[in-house]
């Protein structure tokens, strides 16, 4: 990652084992709080979706150590990706940290929390086969930002995040290359709350055998803390949980319901 980044990241970053993590709902969430759990000892006890918030049945909830991976949240302590309105201080997301706003949209970061956060723990991307990194890049369908912008996405893989060696995949297929290894493992999926449960069609045993870890949802039920309401467009209530603008002009977001 890239030093003046490193600089300006809150300072619960440099903590072990303090917080728990809270899951969302596909699979950039699940291989983040992977990388999280195992290097930091934050395990998920929490899970949101835009419509609701979940913690594990008979865990004590203590205020302020919880951090959503994949989820940009108004406040509180998050991991993110997207276009936000940049007020969140405890948040680490590459496009507030490099100000970029809907003032300027169209030089945004359009690549996964997972990128972001492996970057951030310093793992060494060549500990990865190519298969593997083909995947990395497949997540949140990050491989499209080379093929949209070659310029733009080489300062944020190269520069920001000091990942060369993933350039050096791109550069030698095409966009329906990564969207066959997308189908190949079914990354589009979601994961859902089904009756307190977390369930997904994802091909997880699939991925497990390619990385050689045990990436697997939390089996314990969980039990609804806070409904939301999911919205889009320009949003003017002061009741908003996370937000994150998908377009120049128009958000999604969460409001309590």
């Amino acid at each position: 990652m890239n030093k003046e980044i490193i600089k300006r990241l809150p300072n619960w970053i440099n903590t072990v084992g303090q917080y728990c993590l809270c899951l969302s709902n596909d699979i950039d969430s699940l291989m983040s709080c992977y990388y999280l759990t195992l290097h930091k000892k934050w395990d998920i006890k929490y899970f949101y979706s835009f419509y609701g918030l979940y913690k594990n049945q008979g865990i004590e909830v203590i205020p302020n150590t919880c951090i959503a991976v994949d989820a940009d949240l108004y406040s509180g302590k998050c991991f993110g990706n997207h276009l936000t309105n940049n007020i969140n201080k405890d948040a680490i997301n590459i496009n507030s940290l490099c100000n970029i706003g809907r003032h300027n949209y169209y030089n945004k970061f359009a690549g996964s929390t997972l990128i972001t956060i492996l970057s951030i723990l310093n793992v060494d991307i060549n500990i990865f086969t190519e298969e593997q990194k083909e995947v990395i890049l497949c997540i949140d369908t990050m491989f499209k930002s080379y093929y949209f912008n070659k310029k733009q996405a080489t300062y944020y893989i190269d520069t920001i995040l000091g990942y060369k060696e993933l350039m050096d995949i791109l550069e030698k297929h095409d966009a329906d290359y990564f969207y066959k290894i997308i189908d190949k493992y079914n990354l589009y999926a979601s994961i859902n709350m089904v009756d307190g449960y977390l369930q997904t069609d994802i091909k997880l045993d699939e991925l497990n055998k390619l990385f050689g870890f045990n990436l697997e949802l939390p089996s314990k039920e969980f039990l609804l803390c806070k409904k939301f309401i999911k919205k889009t467009g320009v949003p003017v209530e002061n009741n908003i949980f996370s937000l994150a603008w998908t377009y120049k002009n128009s958000a999604i977001y969460s409001v309590l319901s």
